[in-house]
């Protein structure tokens, strides 16, 4: 489309915007409500801009643990257990003199890879899904039109908990999970994208033209659909995170000793009476990652849209 249209016509601005001496460049308000739709569009403004600074930190945290926490997660301290937060331990200890900074810092490692993790099996899964529902014929579109119906009927929850059952517990399973219960609605998107795709011009321009169906779908129609999955994607991340956490909390996702947020949170509810700092340092780490995943992930959406 953007070789057949012109790109002034095509946004709905006069062909002559930005041209030195024509009066829209002319005009200074025209000038600023253009470097407005640029910030809000073109980057990723204020909020997208801290939260990609917080997600850069995490995945230093992720990383380089010792940067951030200092202190050796794993390190038992009888005889310091349970310290409220202080000169020597900023967010206190645990009931095992465990140093809870270096606990929350070292597992963000946990909780962003099984994010990361999860949400490559869910889109990589949901755009096959999509592809073949958007490409095939009314049976193919049917089934896979029924299974995400299906699908979304149940809550996120249950199906990575149906699907762990079967494989059992443990980091791998808890990505797999969570990913195979994200897929229909990555396979939704993609296929609502795939059958507008098809229906385009330059698809139809290319078809005439003789090229190949194989050239057409992986030139014109993927495409088409890979940048909204990839911020679409984004936001998923910080929804796996949260609930990659939900299942460590039940007790089916990564196993103790291993510092992982939503298992410290479980280990905090005996101690929230005397010790709460044990659940709301972990706690506020998933707040505040998925939030900023998420902030970002629309940050990205808005940019890419305005591409």
């Amino acid at each position: 489309m953007s070789g057949i249209v012109d790109p002034g016509l095509a946004s709905g601005r006069d062909s002559t915007d930005g041209v030195p001496g024509s009066a829209s460049s002319r005009d200074p308000g025209v000038r600023a409500g253009r470097r407005t739709e640029r910030f809000r569009g073109g980057t990723l403004g204020p909020a997208g801009t801290v939260a990609a600074v917080v997600v850069a930190v995490a995945v230093v945290a992720a990383l380089w643990p010792a940067l951030l926490g200092g202190a050796d997660p794993l390190a038992v301290h009888p005889s310091q257990a349970l310290l409220p937060p202080g000169a020597g331990h900023p967010f206190g200890t645990d009931e095992s003199g465990r140093d809870v900074l270096a606990r929350v810092v070292a597992g963000t490692r946990a909780s962003l890879l099984v994010g990361v993790v999860a949400t490559l099996v869910g889109g990589g899964s949901g755009v096959v899904l999509g592809v073949l529902a958007g490409l095939g014929g009314r049976v193919v579109d049917a089934v896979v039109g029924r299974v995400t119906e299906v699908a979304f009927a149940l809550p996120l929850l249950l199906v990575a908990l149906v699907v762990i059952a079967v494989t059992g517990p443990g980091p791998v399973p808890a990505m797999l999970a969570v990913g195979f219960a994200t897929a229909p609605g990555y396979a939704r998107i993609v296929r609502g994208l795939v059958r507008t795709a098809r229906s385009s011009q330059v698809v139809e321009t290319a078809v005439l033209l003789g090229r190949s169906p194989a050239t057409v779908v992986v030139r014109h129609v993927l495409p088409a659909a890979l940048w909204p999955v990839v911020a679409v994607g984004t936001l998923g991340i910080g929804q796996a995170v949260v609930w990659a956490s939900a299942l460590s909390y039940l007790g089916v996702g990564t196993p103790p000793p291993a510092p992982e947020w939503g298992a410290m949170l479980a280990d905090g509810r005996t101690y929230l009476a005397t010790a709460p700092w044990m659940s709301t340092f972990p706690g506020l780490a998933i707040v505040v990652l998925a939030t900023a995943v998420t902030v970002l992930g629309r940050a990205l959406r808005r940019a890419g849209a305005a591409r």
